[in-house]
């Protein structure tokens, strides 16, 4: 009887990466039919104008996108396709935790100015429109929609809307934490000095 009380235990003090999936916003948020619209429309577009090379040695900008691209691929690729969502969840929180470490934002980042959530909010007015063939490209870089008789514009702009509030949510706070974990780190240093 012990035993099993203590497994419990020891369960919980594992760490918050794995915390239970009742937690986890990408299982509450979407169900099976949503987390395969995020997949099957996503493309992106204006990114592979040029090559994942190409872009990786232009300025950091074009890397950045090329990156977040491979990212977006990734999680949509994790919720939509294996349906990995614990993995996605580590993903998002992975990439908060990664930022911490940015001087610019750890320097400038705050309630008012969060740059997670300006960036999430320009993709959520820049990038849906493309996704649900409100706004298209032009015809030499059009790609087509796949199973796009199943998705309606409001389910797709719904589902998308929902992922990068979410997206910018998890990144947010485990950039908070890991601003925070830092400080107290440095601030141990500089006590132990």
């Amino acid at each position: 009887m012990g035993n099993g009380a203590s497994a419990a235990k020891r369960r919980k003090s594992m760490g918050a990466w794995l915390s239970s999936e009742s937690e986890n916003p990408f299982e509450i948020a979407f169900v099976k039919k949503e987390r395969a619209c995020l997949r099957n429309s996503f493309q992106p577009f204006g990114v592979e104008r040029s090559s994942r090379a190409t872009m990786l040695k232009m300025p950091k900008l074009g890397g950045h996108i090329a990156r977040f691209a491979d990212c977006l691929d990734q999680l949509t690729n994790m919720i939509g396709y294996t349906e990995n969502l614990l993995g996605a969840w580590q993903l998002a929180r992975r990439i908060g935790r990664a930022h911490s470490q940015q001087m610019f934002l750890e320097m400038n980042q705050n309630e008012q100015t969060n740059y997670f959530a300006i960036v999430g909010n320009a993709f959520i007015d820049e990038f849906i429109p493309y996704l649900t063939g409100v706004k298209e490209e032009l015809d030499e870089d059009k790609k087509r929609l796949r199973f796009a008789s199943a998705y309606s514009v409001t389910m797709i702009t719904d589902v998308w809307r929902r992922f990068f509030t979410i997206l910018v949510a998890q990144i947010t706070h485990n950039f908070e934490e890991g601003r925070i974990k830092r400080s107290e780190i440095a601030s141990q240093e500089h006590y132990n000095h």
